[in-house]
């Protein structure tokens, strides 16, 4: 459990706390306080300053993962399920297969006559 509570806790920094001070950073390089001050003012600062970070925080985790891999880009566990729901799913394949393959054999049989037509009449001319 103490695991997992560490993994979510670096993801966090990494994806979420890494961008926003990025963020933070670069608008106080170019702006200096005042401009700091002005996207806390805005309707939603912490997206505003994780968009701006996002560049600097990827720089940052790729430089990290060049000295301990897996460091800056956390690996992140899912689940996933398949659920068969037809249970004649793997006939109707098999069925699906034949007919395609029935059908390109058919067509290469066409071109094939047609193709060996074709040079017996340039032949004949």
């Amino acid at each position: 459990m103490a695991k997992d509570k560490l993994r979510d806790l670096h993801l966090f920094a990494m994806e979420s706390a890494l961008p926003l001070s990025m963020g933070i950073l670069n608008n106080a390089k170019s702006g200096g306080l005042r401009k700091i001050i002005d996207v806390f003012k805005s309707k939603d600062p912490f997206s505003e300053f994780q968009v701006d970070g996002e560049t600097s925080a990827k720089r940052v985790r790729d430089k990290i993962d060049q000295i301990i891999p897996g460091l800056g880009h956390p690996v992140v566990s899912v689940e996933v399920t398949i659920e068969n729901n037809d249970p004649n799913h793997e006939n109707n394949d098999k069925d699906s297969l034949s007919s395609t393959l029935q059908r390109i054999d058919s067509h290469l049989d066409e071109l094939s006559q047609y193709l060996s037509n074709d040079s017996e009449s340039i032949e004949n001319e």
